[in-house]
């Protein structure tokens, strides 16, 4: 009877350890765990809608709520990277920390367009989205209307766009190109009888009924810099874009948070609406694989070759000391939660701690290669689901804007997925396809958090390395210095000695 109480006590203390673990995993978990549970859910409403139709009343009030999402993080975007730009760019003071700071920004601005440009040209050449996709004729119509505007028009209204001439009016409109026909001539020729018109169009420098986003990322910009050089002058201006960011900062992590319940509707009614769903989750399936291996060639290329050139170093070495903060990253999705283990890992490795707590806050905002990476291959992919392919004066476009804009980003789960929105509405581009983004945000998300912990690591670690050559390359010099000029003291003292030789001889013989 004793043993039989005894084994019931201790399988049932067991049993609520196991519970209690149980329970702290799950809260410590949740948003992956509602997230995934909303992906699944998702997939399981749009299969029954494709089996059980209902009427385009029905899945519009399904689509609603995910709808909604989409406009709350539109609401959000604009003042939170204004904010955040203002606030991170007023902080850089290059004659305080000159070398570190310049440093630190070429290497964030340079990697960031360089791993765009790479993760555009994979997806292009993948082409996950148009290569299963029967082409339509309305598409191709579109595509031939956008082809008029030429290369030398999208890179005019890009540096147009970056100087805008009026602060109220970059918020609703930006400057675009368009060719408007002038007039029509017939002409005919020899061998045929019927007359040929030839429709004249004339180039048109307008607006267009969106949101200059390039003008207003340069106006911040300039804003947060010299308010950075004013001091105490302008304080009150750098506190209202601090605040401004910190609320719109809590309010997406708000928006956010609902994200479970907008993938079940954004899905659902994404797959409701689809005409050819095999074809669909092939080319997410494409797109992930587009995504892994542009991920993989900046880890395993790109970052590397760029430490051999730049200070002829392996970086593999220092990739053995990354797995805690890559796991970390993996894990929650933020590289703000990483940046503890980065810290103990750059000390453990040798790097000066003050500038690795000086730098790697800074690169939490400014350095996102992998997000940077996804967000062009995200824009090419809409593209080439919605039928509207990039041209080359796009192409080049998105890739400048993805870097740049990237560097705005808040440390949060998914918030590249906004700037995915916000260069789509730039460029007038189809929406119509991001929701299916959401179905792969839950590995993609995890992918472009370790390629961003892992650039983080590897800009500390380049810093670090080219201030230690140029503090041993300065030494040299002065020891150099320092040689000749005791050499050239030397050289005084005998020429000194010499003439005084001289002198008290002519002495002694007069």
């Amino acid at each position: 009877m004793d043993f039989s109480h005894s084994s019931i006590c201790n399988f049932h203390s067991y049993m609520s350890r196991k519970f209690r673990s149980l329970k702290k995993f799950i809260r410590k978990n949740i948003t992956i765990i509602c997230m995934f549970m909303g992906i699944l859910l998702g997939i399981a409403l749009g299969a029954i809608l494709k089996v059980f139709p209902v009427p385009e009343s029905v899945l519009l009030w399904i689509g609603l709520p995910g709808e909604l999402f989409i406009r709350s993080l539109n609401f959000a975007v604009i003042p939170l990277l204004t904010g955040n730009i203002i606030t991170m760019s007023s902080k850089l003071k290059p004659s305080v920390q000159g070398k570190m700071a310049i440093l630190a920004l070429s290497y964030c601005v340079g990697l960031n367009i360089v791993a765009s440009f790479l993760g555009l040209g994979i997806t292009s050449l993948i082409n996950p989205g148009g290569r299963f996709m029967s082409n339509s004729i309305s598409s191709q119509t579109s595509s031939e209307d956008r082809n008029k505007v030429e290369i030398s028009d999208v890179f005019m209204d890009f540096f147009r766009n970056m100087v805008p001439d009026n602060f109220v009016k970059m918020f609703l409109y930006s400057t675009a190109t368009v060719y408007k026909p002038s007039g029509s001539s017939n002409t005919s020729t020899p061998d045929s009888i019927n007359n040929i018109t030839i429709i004249n169009y004339e180039r048109v420098v307008g607006t267009t009924p969106q949101t200059n986003i390039l003008g207003i990322l340069t106006t911040s910009l300039v804003i947060g810099l010299v308010a950075g050089c004013r001091g105490e002058k302008v304080r009150p201006l750098i506190e209202l874009a601090e605040s401004v960011s910190e609320i719109m900062t809590v309010i997406t992590e708000v928006i956010i948070k609902l994200l479970p319940v907008a993938m079940i509707s954004l899905i659902g009614y994404a797959i409701g609406r689809m005409e050819r769903v095999e074809e669909n989750f092939i080319a997410l399936v494409l797109f992930i694989a587009s995504s892994i291996t542009f991920h993989t060639i900046i880890i395993l290329l790109v970052l590397p070759l760029f430490i051999f050139i730049t200070v002829r170093r392996n970086l593999f070495r220092f990739y053995c000391f990354l797995s805690e903060p890559v796991l970390t990253a993996f894990s929650s999705t933020s590289s703000l939660i990483a940046l503890p283990q980065l810290f103990r890992v750059c000390d453990r490795y040798g790097i000066d701690p003050d500038l690795v707590r000086t730098v790697a806050p800074f690169l939490t905002s400014f350095n996102a290669n992998g997000s940077a990476a996804f967000i062009a291959s995200a824009v090419c992919f809409v593209t080439q689901l919605a039928r509207q392919p990039l041209n080359a004066g796009q192409f080049i476009a998105v890739g400048f804007l993805s870097g740049i804009n990237v560097m705005a980003l808040p440390a949060i789960p998914s918030a590249s997925i906004i700037t995915v929105i916000l260069i789509t509405r730039a460029f007038n581009l189809s929406e119509s396809a991001i929701s299916l983004l959401f179905v792969v945000e839950f590995i993609a998300d995890r992918l472009r958090t370790v390629v961003n912990v892992m650039s983080h690591a590897t800009c500390v670690l380049f810093i670090h390395l080219k201030l230690k050559q140029n503090d041993a390359t300065l030494n040299l010099i002065n020891s150099s210095r320092n040689q000749a000029d005791s050499l050239n003291q030397n050289d005084t003292s005998i020429d000194n000695s010499e003439s005084n030789n001289v002198i008290s001889h002519n002495i002694y013989v007069s």
